[in-house]
């Protein structure tokens, strides 16, 4: 059992070398690292997804060490089955080297068999100009920023100065690790309108409704576990039960929740453990998720991860601070809902 952190500097490279492709560019240049997953990052007896995909991160970062490209900007990844505790490979593969990107492969192996396939590509991100963007930016390129109208906030209504920490209970096993604190705005309003009837657009309804929304603060406890792109693909996945109570009070046995596919469109650039940003916390994110379709069991969820003003329960509101966040990255996923038992039973079958 290890903190975050120290185990994402568990992965070691073991093997690189050079494989021929078919691309008339050049050779592909491969490396395989070795690593622990971590029984304290499961979901019941199942590693967290998000978190297998920030092992993966490690490797391709170590990968890209040395280069002016060596930051995640995009993170697409399928999981074909479930991994459990104990050791895996990771192999990496730089597919396409350019003067902005690079397109890399990452796999998770374990016992010969692939559980996780995963595209990426690298490159360098911008840094927010805290607490106001450059609009434009710079180089051409636009940025929708404060104090454009049309920019996005951070939609957390309560200062986590104000709020008080809930714990992770089962079926979280890292609740040692990770504390949160729930927004009661979008509580409230979930199950306000799950007590409404039905309302058409044309009866003046809200066009298009059918929206669950959840937000929160999260924050990790060992001091060490700072925010990274590793961290924003682990809490990215760290989903609550969206639906109100008055809903999830009608289930028939309790579920489990696997990931099938997942993606991650990192924003900014992560402050690093040794660059200090004045107003933002170091361990803490807030955390805003949305899921628009429920059918036989598979959902999407999107998550933004945005900066936190301070950690949970300490520090001072100022007025204005939704604008001084900035969204680090978006998670997009495709999820099912299974039995728990399925968990429990064979935590090494294939969905």
């Amino acid at each position: 059992m290890a903190p975050f952190a120290q185990n994402m500097r568990e992965v070691r490279l073991v093997e690189q070398g050079k494989r021929e492709t078919t691309n008339a560019d050049s050779q592909s240049l491969e490396a395989q690292f070795e690593a622990r997953i971590d029984g304290e990052w499961a979901v019941l007896v199942v590693p967290n997804g998000g978190y297998l995909l920030g092992l993966l991160i490690q490797a391709s970062t170590m990968f890209q060490e040395g280069s002016p490209l060596s930051e995640p900007l995009y993170l697409s990844a399928q999981f074909l089955g479930s991994t459990s505790v104990g050791p895996c490979t990771i192999v990496v593969n730089k597919i396409k080297s350019g003067k902005s990107y690079v397109n890399l492969t990452a796999k998770l192996v374990q016992k010969g068999r692939t559980n996780i396939h995963c595209q990426l590509i690298y490159g360098k991100l911008s840094v927010a100009q805290h607490p106001y963007g450059a609009f434009p930016a710079t180089r051409n390129q636009l940025t929708l920023a404060h104090p454009s109208g049309l920019s996005r906030r951070c939609p957390l209504s309560v200062h986590p100065s104000k709020c008080s920490i809930t714990p992770f209970g089962p079926p979280f096993q890292f609740g040692k690790r990770l504390v949160q604190a729930i927004d009661p705005y979008y509580i409230d309003k979930m199950e306000r309108i799950a007590a409404l009837p039905y309302v058409s657009d044309s009866d003046g309804g809200d066009l298009g409704g059918g929206i669950f929304e959840w937000g929160g603060w999260y924050q990790m406890l060992d001091e060490e576990d700072v925010i990274t792109p590793q961290v924003v693909c682990f809490l990215g996945d760290v989903a609550p039960w969206m639906l109100p109570q008055s809903i999830l009070a009608k289930r028939e046995a309790p579920m489990w929740v696997p990931t099938l596919a997942f993606s991650v469109d990192f924003k900014y650039h992560v402050p690093t453990a040794s660059e200090d940003v004045p107003g933002i916390s170091k361990r803490t994110i807030g955390i805003f998720f949305t899921s628009k379709f429920l059918i036989d069991g598979r959902h999407d969820v999107t998550a933004e991860i945005w900066t936190a003003p301070s950690e949970i329960g300490r520090g001072h509101e100022e007025p204005g601070w939704q604008d001084k966040m900035f969204c680090m990255g978006l998670v997009n996923q495709t999820v099912t809902c299974v039995p728990a038992a399925m968990n429990l039973k064979n935590s090494t079958s294939k969905l």
